[in-house]
């Protein structure tokens, strides 16, 4: 399930570059205070499946008819768009609900008010989809430097990048039990150039990649890929996807 949001404020509003922190920060705040047991439960545990753990939630960058990067950060004009999903019905209802009783979202000094809360039914899912992102997709692998394990973020011309990023996909799926055809799997591939971006999250630097790509496989993890986000730290406002169109 996925939820669009459309926010109003003053104009012009300057979004700082490590925007999606803020957003983090309040989705997990208003999610705790419609529904505190899951709030609990996200914050503390999550999905697990071996060492992995996985919160299924993720969200957009925030787009605007107009934006301009400034030395401080994106200055854009509401009013301002911006989507959340899951697979799960619990955060879904918390964060309708928070929005809707509040009728506004504070991102650190910016107040920015709730225009409309829209729920979106699950798009047509073929077994082959072109989809763009819409935020950076985080793929990693850890490597050994001076006998330390350092992690390294993969871009999309390695292959490994496109493992991680299905054998994540396949992990969440198994957290959640969700059946699949293992003789469809899923593939991934990206297409077209890709641009990087970096943020700094909690005092890390994180490198995601935005651009197109094809997911391929069964309809079901696909499905989940658009629900819960594919690659890493999902809920920190990375991975989320949309369908351009049948690939």
């Amino acid at each position: 399930m996925r939820v669009r949001v459309v926010f109003q404020g003053e104009e012009p509003v300057v979004l700082p570059w490590n925007y999606p922190h803020l957003l983090h920060g309040y989705l997990y705040g208003a999610i705790a205070r419609a529904n505190p047991e899951f709030g609990s439960f996200l914050h503390e545990q999550g999905f697990v499946e071996g060492n992995h753990r996985y919160k299924m939630l993720v969200f957009s960058k925030i787009f605007s008819r107009e934006s301009r990067a400034l030395p401080g950060g994106l200055k854009v004009t509401p009013p301002l768009t911006w989507w959340f999903s899951s697979p799960l019905n619990a955060p879904i209802e918390a964060l309708v609900k928070t929005m809707l009783l509040e009728g506004e979202v504070r991102l650190g000094n910016i107040r920015l008010y709730v225009e409309k809360v829209e729920v979106e039914g699950i798009p047509d899912i073929s077994e082959r989809m072109l989809c763009e992102t819409i935020s950076p997709v985080v793929a990693s692998t850890g490597i050994k430097e001076e006998g330390r394990l350092v992690k390294r973020f993969l871009s999309p011309d390695e292959t490994d990048f496109r493992r991680v990023i299905e054998v994540n996909l396949l992990r969440k799926a198994k957290a959640l039990g969700i059946s699949f055809d293992h003789a469809l799997n899923i593939n991934f591939e990206p297409v077209g150039k890709w641009r990087s971006r970096l943020f700094t999250v909690q005092g890390t630097n994180v490198k995601g990649y935005e651009g197109r790509f094809v997911i391929e496989g069964d309809k079901n993890l696909i499905q989940l890929a658009y629900e819960a986000g594919i690659g890493e730290r999902n809920s920190q406002g990375f991975g989320m996807l949309r369908f351009v169109k049948s690939g």
